[in-house]
């Protein structure tokens, strides 16, 4: 499901115009990486949260073994579903080994 998708279907359901919804969720999206990105933890109920974390640099070789590069310390963002979204996602699981 892309973007435009979410619109299509969110206007449909809750009666707004296709603009309107663009508008509200282009805004959430902002909030969202702009609280992230300067540290702050979102938490949606029944869904998830999304949080910066500081990933470990490592070192590394190209494939050819020629040349060696150090890849820094870098903030990166994660999103950890909530306890309900991952029942979901075990439930859709479980469906599809049945069929």
């Amino acid at each position: 499901m892309t973007k435009q998708d979410l619109v299509d279907r969110l206007s449909d359901g809750v009666g707004l115009s296709k603009p309107e919804v663009q508008a509200v969720v282009d805004g959430m999206l902002a909030l969202v990486m702009d609280a992230v990105s300067s540290g702050q933890r979102v938490e949606l109920r029944r869904f998830g949260v999304w949080k910066s974390v500081q990933r470990k640099g490592r070192h590394l070789r190209t494939p050819d073994g020629a040349h060696e590069i150090d890849l820094p310390d870098r903030p990166t963002a994660v999103f950890v579903p909530a306890a309900e979204f991952r029942q979901r996602m075990t439930d859709l699981k479980a469906k599809s080994m049945l069929n």
